[in-house]
């Protein structure tokens, strides 16, 4: 009995054990996840249950840039692994189980009619039929399912996403990789004589900017950037930027150069060319042929700064890995960004079918070359070698690629069905592998890489850019490919990570990037009156539909044109394109102020009404005239945009940025101007003489009279610059500027994300900057390199003006 009392004892005093701080400190984390690998899984698959349970259908589960318009009425339009869940889903829905309960069909949409079903007209014959009129891309109806299409240039081009992606493609162009369908460029060939080509293309283009006999250019090795203008007109009649391309001479026969220029101005400069052929200045220069082989040719833009790694992961199959361009495409793969390459060069390879290989997947991490690698890649950067654009067969004779269309055309009709690469795939081993090219089966591809950057926007050199945003947002490639291939590629392209976007995007980038875009920032030239045109009409008539009581009073803000630009009034030109709206002072006034008015003169209702609709057709947007007939004549007179100096190029934009911030006053070395002759000096000299074709009365004073500079405007506080919004001096006693103090204004104003603060593209004319130049807070001391020039920008809605820093542009 003791002994078990004292036993009971012992059990309750024994100590508790101690647990060391050493132990507690020390977990065997390995230990604890194994033993506990079954619940940790069972959680993560009880959270993805719970995800995509009732709330969340199959459809939304893809990437938002993934989904289709019409994704959740077909379960067709589902990728395949989605399939099944998406049937069983529109099973248990109320509105589709009777419809699909106990039936094979995999949507509940209403069977055509008898007749419908009857017709023998496949889908090939609708889309052709549906084509009058307009031409489709060949990646057309991928984004007709997936953005806002829109006809312009006779060509349906994608406008915008039907996401919000104005943040997005801003991101995308900056960091990832940003990729655009650019087929609807055209592409017009010049055959002849080297001598004959370079002197017709000389005549377009200014003096002292890049010959195309240059050893660059002349070898293919490099794309030009040109500035062009209708032949011996130059400094006036511009007509926009191009980019000009030579094959590689092969023999010592005729030469072939590809002008690569936008649809806008397009049939401009084919009629220019073809009036140049048709009169060579000193006789006959050789026989020179002019073609347009736009639909032989499919393009691709990519833009950001991961747009090197992804296509040189999609075009990772060369049929030669051992040529210049292929080696080159490997090496430069590991460089942060393509700012970092050479401008314009040219790499020409050709690759194995890319249906072969798709889809493709970048490698997020970065490979580390080897030191051989290494020393190869920077003798690349330092000298970049003329053979990466010349094609070479294993033989060693010379490859024409995608110059040669007859057999670009052969190779489209020769590559493999799809259903017969999925029966290849089918027989596969391992399922899911790449399949490997047979030489007797498939086809290659010959491509061109051009590396573009902001010389294509500009067309020049663009050494004084603001390289803090445009090293970023503004350099890329451009991928050249034969017709029947741009899907194919499109594809790779999409499911590699590329992020598809539209014409607006791209003028949103070439915006952040501070660089001037055609045709919404060159004025001067028939193609930015019809683009400016049109924009003014849209804005006036969304002006109209709004309540008379709800409209803007522009006469009351002292704002005569709301809608466009006035260039040419801010000229002196006094003839006005037609393709603008007529706006009047009565029309810029609400209708209830116009009939307060009437009445007050004692007219009756009629004659008040009849007043009321006069001053709204007195806005009315007359019919735009064809291109051909306001080239036909060479008279300036017969076109008003024509009389018009816009100053394009790296040369003349530094010529006039050096004299708006020279200094003057008693600091100054040289006397200061007292006039536009002598302030603009430098920028005659660079301008070089006028062409053969410019009147006598348009040049020296009356030249400088008519010349417009680009720049670009950065708001010193905050604010948001608006279009068509007057850029003015700073008024010398009084709060706002007035109408004589206006020197130019913004043809495209925002916030730009880039930079954190309200920007604007504008245009001043010369005689604004020589007045900005010698206004007294100008004056007061000697400018330095660096110094800016501050402004004031009007607001359209009444409120005060702000003030902005003034860049100029190329």
């Amino acid at each position: 009995m003791d002994t078990a009392r004292e036993a009971d004892e012992k059990r309750k005093a024994q100590p508790a054990p101690r647990y060391t701080l050493g132990k507690a400190r020390s977990v065997d984390v390995v230990g604890f996840v194994e033993a506990r690998a079954f619940e940790i899984n069972a959680l993560q698959r009880s959270l993805e249950d719970a995800r995509a349970a009732g709330n969340v259908r199959a459809f939304q589960t893809l990437p938002r840039h993934l989904r289709r318009r019409a994704a959740s009425h077909n379960v067709k339009r589902i990728p395949a692994r989605l399939r099944e869940r998406a049937i069983a889903e529109m099973k248990r829905s109320a509105q589709s189980s009777k419809a699909l309960a106990g039936t094979d069909r995999l949507t509940n949409a209403k069977r055509a009619s008898r007749y419908k079903r009857r017709r023998s007209r496949t889908v090939r014959d609708e889309y052709e039929l549906r084509q009058a009129g307009k031409r489709w891309l060949e990646t057309h109806v991928w984004h007709a399912k997936r953005m806002h299409m829109r006809e312009l240039w006779g060509t349906m081009v994608a406008e915008t996403p039907n996401e919000r992606s104005h943040r997005v493609a801003y991101r995308a162009a900056k960091e990832k990789t940003y990729i655009q369908d650019i087929s609807f460029f055209r592409t017009l060939e010049i055959t002849g004589p080297e001598a004959a080509i370079v002197g017709l293309v000389r005549r377009l283009t200014a003096p002292g900017s890049a010959t195309l006999a240059a050893k660059p250019y002349i070898t293919g090795a490099r794309m030009a950037p040109l500035a062009l203008h209708r032949a011996d007109m130059y400094p006036l009649a511009a007509l926009g930027p191009a980019s000009a391309l030579w094959q590689p001479a092969a023999d010592a026969g005729d030469r072939r150069l590809w002008l690569r220029v936008h649809p806008a101005n397009a049939d401009a400069i084919k009629a220019e060319l073809a009036s140049a052929i048709g009169s060579p200045p000193g006789g006959e220069q050789g026989e020179v042929r002019l073609a347009d082989v736009s639909c032989d040719v499919v393009s691709f833009e990519l833009l950001g700064g991961q747009s090197t790694q992804l296509l040189a992961t999609v075009l990772a199959q060369a049929a030669d890995p051992e040529a210049c361009g292929s080696a080159a495409l490997r090496l430069v793969r590991q460089v942060p960004s393509p700012a970092v390459l050479p401008e314009s060069v040219v790499v020409a390879l050709r690759i194995h079918d890319p249906r072969l290989s798709f889809p493709h997947k970048v490698d997020p991490g970065s490979v580390a070359l080897s030191d051989n690698e290494q020393r190869q890649l920077q003798n690349l950067l330092r000298r970049w070698p003329t053979e990466a654009s010349i094609l070479r067969h294993r033989g060693g004779g010379a490859d024409h690629g995608i110059w040669d269309r007859d057999a670009c055309a052969q190779g489209v009709a020769r590559r493999p069905a799809e259903h017969i690469l999925n029966a290849r795939r089918q027989q596969q081993l391992i399922p899911g592998a790449k399949l490997v090219p047979d030489p007797d089966a498939d086809v290659t591809v010959p491509l061109l890489l051009v590396r573009t950057g902001p010389e294509a926007l500009v067309g020049s050199r663009t050494a004084r850019a603001d390289r803090r945003c445009v090293d970023t947002l503004a350099h890329g490639w451009t991928l050249l490919a034969p017709r029947g291939w741009g899907m194919p590629l499109w594809m790779s392209l999409g499911f590699a990570g590329g992020r598809a976007q539209g014409l607006s995007e791209r003028h949103h980038v070439g915006f952040e990037a501070g660089l001037p875009t055609f045709p919404a920032n060159w004025p001067g030239t028939v193609a930015y009156d019809e683009w400016a045109g049109a924009a003014a009409a849209a804005a006036r008539q969304q002006w109209i539909r709004r309540p008379p009581g709800k409209r803007t009073n522009y006469l009351q803000l002292g704002i005569t044109s709301p809608f466009y630009p006035p260039f040419h009034e801010l000229l002196g030109i006094e003839d006005v394109p037609s393709v603008y709206p007529r706006v009047t002072a009565d029309g810029l006034e609400c209708r209830m102020r116009r009939l307060k008015k009437i009445s007050s003169n004692g007219r009756s209702a009629a004659a008040e009404t009849a007043q009321a609709a006069s001053a709204d057709d007195a806005m009315a947007v007359d019919p735009a005239p064809a291109v051909q007939e306001r080239l036909a004549s060479s008279d300036c007179s017969q076109d008003p945009s024509g009389s018009i100096w816009l100053v394009a190029g790296e040369l003349l934009a530094a010529a006039v940025e050096t004299q708006l911030v020279s200094g003057r006053g008693p600091c100054a070395s040289t006397p200061a101007p007292t006039s536009l002759l002598e302030w603009a000096a430098p920028l005659l000299g660079a301008a070089g003489c006028a062409g053969a074709s410019v009147p006598h009365s348009l040049r020296g004073q009356a030249l400088l009279e008519r010349c417009l500079v680009r720049v670009r405007l950065v708001c010193a506080g905050r604010g948001v610059l608006a279009n068509c919004a007057p850029i003015c001096l700073h008024p010398a006693g009084a709060a706002e500027p007035g109408d004589g103090d206006t020197i130019g204004y913004v043809m495209t104003g925002s916030y730009s994300l880039a930079r954190g603060c309200g920007m604007a593209i504008g245009a001043c004319s010369l005689r604004g900057l020589f007045r900005l130049w010698a206004s007294p807070s100008a004056g007061e001391a000697p400018r330095r390199a660096d110094a800016s020039c501050r402004v004031l920008v009007r607001s359209l809605g009444g409120a005060p003006s702000t003030t902005a820093v003034l860049t100029v542009l190329p």
